[in-house]
């Protein structure tokens, strides 16, 4: 049995093979697609009817035609739809030109790598159009940095959650007041009262302190208090 496609396996290296499933006709066809990117073809939907897609692969000439092919229908039962036929054989050479890496699929594609890396330029190796790639960083760039924004603005409500979850524990949240508008995140403090009944009860009485930049739009470090227990390992205090 193949597991059904989700939409996390979209990005990476993808694999086609028969038997593989997936929940509706769209996610084969954005599989086929991503697929055909990272190997440099370019392919073309047809018999694209309510029960089965057929993708063949896009090629101008006519004396040669290329066996690729990707066949898929719903299953007998209609709860998912099943990859049959897959040829992933070529008598064509690779493009490094794509009509189907437009701006949506580059938006999709750059969200996860501009989270890994922010000062992405490249991608896939292809020969992008310039204005696709332009806007869609934009387009990443605003769902990273936005979702980043939409986090600080939920910190109260952490803290909230901690302190319900965890009775006697510490938080304190420090902003820049402003004369208009909402106040800017300045810090944070955390300390469990787990951590702390821990620290009292079986480590020495030692604190150290460890930190890290972080590497997000926002920057940033997050510093850790850390004592000492019994077996010599690190213990997170606050």
């Amino acid at each position: 049995m193949f597991p059904i496609f989700s939409q996390g396996a979209r990005f990476g290296q993808l694999m086609l093979q028969v038997g593989m499933k997936f929940n509706t006709k769209q996610e084969f066809m954005e599989a086929v697609r991503d697929f055909t990117i990272q190997e440099g073809r370019q392919i073309k939907f047809r018999r694209n009817e309510s029960y089965r897609v057929r993708a063949v692969f896009k090629w101008k000439n006519e004396e040669v035609k290329c066996p690729w092919v990707a066949y898929a229908s719903k299953d007998h039962e209609e709860t998912c739809w099943k990859l049959k036929t897959f040829n992933n054989e070529h008598v064509c050479p690779r493009m490094n030109k794509n009509r189907a890496a437009n701006r949506k699929w580059l938006a999709q594609n750059l969200v996860r790598k501009l989270r890994k890396y922010p000062n992405l330029k490249r991608i896939c190796g292809l020969d992008l159009n310039k204005s696709y790639l332009t806007r869609a960083l934009t387009d990443a760039r605003n769902a990273v940095y936005g979702d980043a924004a939409t986090q600080y603005g939920r910190l109260r409500d952490y803290g909230e959650t901690l302190l319900k979850s965890n009775p006697g524990s510490t938080v304190k949240i420090g902003v820049i007041p402003q004369v208009e508008g909402d106040p800017i995140f300045q810090r944070m403090y955390i300390c469990l009262d787990g951590y702390k009944k821990g620290f009292k009860a079986g480590c020495r009485p030692l604190i150290g302190l460890d930190g890290a930049f972080l590497k997000t739009h926002f920057r940033g470090q997050i510093l850790l208090a850390v004592g000492q227990d019994a077996n010599n390992h690190i213990y997170p205090i606050a």
